[in-house]
């Protein structure tokens, strides 16, 4: 039986982590992982990924059992090959992903958060950087997408935890909620463009769009998009319209046309 589950509603997809007691993982839920994130990446009927961890826990971390595989060069390349490969899956996933962090995300789970497009936690949900007690550093890459280098390097040295309304009050989560309602905002999430916003604007959310900002960039607003039409293809340039969000004199307003 896999670790994972894989749910598809109007075009929600639900990737729930099942492993009792405490969603911890192992080289089969990293490679499962990574297979997973791939084949929706093939899919259709998606258009936002939800990953969430089954009861209370988000994900554990790393099962201490294959701690011995990050003892020699050798192993720990591999091994660490094979993580990585999950990790990216999940940051590089085609559709948008909602981490809806229903509890403790504690050293691979704390990475499996960074690498997520929008966070949504259990309020006092702890993040941990817990593998310096066991002799490793691993997961500090991909969890300084959540927090400041100087907090990333107190997590990292000292294993103490950080809470999702610290992390929150850094910018590293969207939201924090009562437990019991960590899902069901993550699923409304995607919902959020109101009627308003949509009046006057033509809806390009079924065409099949990829940005063409490069990986360093501060903002996703350039993109180009293909769609199948009855004289063969059509190629759409998209440029966002960022005067409906950034007013004319602010600060970001400076900041954008400094850059």
């Amino acid at each position: 039986m896999g670790a994972l589950t894989v749910t598809v509603e109007n075009k929600i997809c639900v990737v729930t982590i099942d492993r009792p007691p405490a969603n911890a993982t192992n080289r089969a839920a990293y490679e499962e992982i990574r297979d997973v994130f791939y084949a929706i990446d093939r899919r259709n009927d998606v258009k936002v990924v939800i990953l969430t961890g089954a009861g209370k826990i988000f994900m554990a971390g790393n099962e201490l059992g294959e701690f011995d595989e990050f003892q020699t060069p050798a192993k720990c390349t591999a091994y660490y090959d094979v993580i990585r490969n999950a990790y990216l899956a999940v940051k590089n996933c085609r559709y948008p992903v909602i981490g809806a962090v229903n509890g403790a995300a504690a050293g691979a789970g704390l990475a499996f958060a960074g690498c997520c497009d929008v966070l949504i936690a259990a309020e006092h949900a702890k993040f941990i950087l817990s593998e310096i007690k066991v002799g490793v550093i691993g997961a500090d890459g991909f969890a300084s997408l959540l927090v400041p280098e100087k907090v990333l390097r107190y997590m990292a040295f000292s294993g103490n935890p950080v809470t999702a309304e610290q992390i929150a009050a850094w910018g590293g989560i969207w939201k924090v909620v009562p437990r019991d309602e960590v899902l069901k905002e993550a699923r409304a999430l995607p919902q959020s463009v109101s009627a308003a916003d949509c009046k006057g604007r033509q809806d390009f959310r079924d065409w099949y769009t990829v940005t063409i900002d490069g990986d360093n960039t501060k903002d996703f607003d350039d993109a180009v998009s293909i769609k199948a039409d009855a004289h063969g293809y059509t190629l759409g340039v998209h440029i966002a319209d960022v005067s409906h969000y950034v007013t004319e004199g602010s600060a970001l307003d400076k900041e954008a046309l400094k850059r």
